[in-house]
């Protein structure tokens, strides 16, 4: 199996978990780790993905390691019980290089972000944040789909970092020129539908230069984005059409449906990322499954050893 520093395409999430164990492993600090983190710390330790660090009420985590009979010896705990402090802590360790990378526990989104964005000890934002789900179908390859999470509004300039984010993370998982596919309920241009005019724009941006690294084809609805079939019965020539390694919602509120639909309609296994900061973070969604929970540290720490590659 390849090194972290080589180009390969990973296909699976077996193969994702595989490379991960074979590189320096990564330390993830938790802020305000409950029941649900102590699990997901100790099934990720078990795997071999990561170690943990997990902040929290010391008298609460210790009383669920007896609870669920885990070992507390692979685990450092640091006693906090206030989830903004919790959330400062985990900051200024991954800036001490105590650890490597910050991950939400049990408080509110907006005060793991305020730590996560501070000026002073926060990560540096290099693009409007964005999330990724990526899932594994049945044909065993991995596929990426955004934004399912956290832009509401998606102008011209949010869909064009959206796509870049995206972009970097397929190129990050080997595939070197991703084809992006710019979802819509129609194959073709309808003033009266913005996200098919805005997805043109799109396309002759990335004709023109303007979005690199990648193939974008648009509009194109779900079943003409990755069935080759379906593309041919609707005489649609294209490179991206039928092949899509990448999948732009045309809001938030389809990827999101769409994302959702992949994990409790088709039962696919999925992970979820976070792109836009220098350094990557993790936010987990509290109704996923402790598998796909485990994906999303794992593909995350892909990410760091990735960009920690070369140092």
């Amino acid at each position: 199996m390849s090194k972290v520093g080589e180009t390969m395409e990973i296909t699976s999430f077996n193969g994702l978990r595989s490379l991960v164990r074979e590189n320096n492993q990564v330390k993830i600090v938790i802020a305000m780790a409950d029941e649900e983190e102590v699990l997901l710390a100790d099934a990720a330790t078990k795997e071999g993905i990561a170690k943990f660090i997990l902040i929290g009420a010391e008298e609460r985590i210790q009383g669920l390691f007896d609870k669920h009979e885990l070992s507390r010896e692979n685990f450092e705990v640091i006693n906090e019980c206030d989830h903004k402090q919790a959330a400062i802590k985990a900051m200024k360790m991954v800036k001490q290089q105590q650890a490597d990378i910050p991950m939400k526990g049990l408080l509110h989104t907006s005060e793991f972000m305020g730590a996560v964005l501070n000026k002073e000890y926060g990560f540096e934002r290099t693009k409007r944040i964005s999330q990724i789900t990526i899932f594994q179908d049945q044909s065993n390859t991995l596929t990426f789909l955004t934004d399912c999470a956290i832009n509401i509004e998606q102008s011209l300039s949010v869909k064009k970092d959206i796509i870049e984010n995206a972009v970097l993370a397929a190129r990050l998982f080997g595939i070197p020129c991703p084809k992006v596919a710019l979802l819509s309920a129609v194959e073709t241009i309808n003033e009266k539908m913005p996200d098919t005019t805005i997805g043109a724009v799109l396309v002759q941006m990335n004709n023109r230069g303007q979005i690199k690294d990648c193939l974008i084809d648009g509009p194109l609805s779900l079943d003409n984005a990755i069935s080759k079939e379906a593309a041919t019965i609707k005489g649609i020539r294209s490179s991206v059409a039928g092949a899509a390694d990448i999948l732009v919602g045309s809001s938030l509120q389809e990827a999101n449906t769409l994302s959702k639909a992949l994990n409790f309609y088709a039962g696919f296994e999925t992970a979820s990322i976070l792109l836009g900061t220098k350094e990557p973070f993790i936010m987990t969604s509290r109704t996923d499954t402790l598998q796909n929970k485990v994906n999303s540290i794992a593909a995350t720490c892909w990410l760091y050893q990735k960009q920690n590659s070369s140092t």
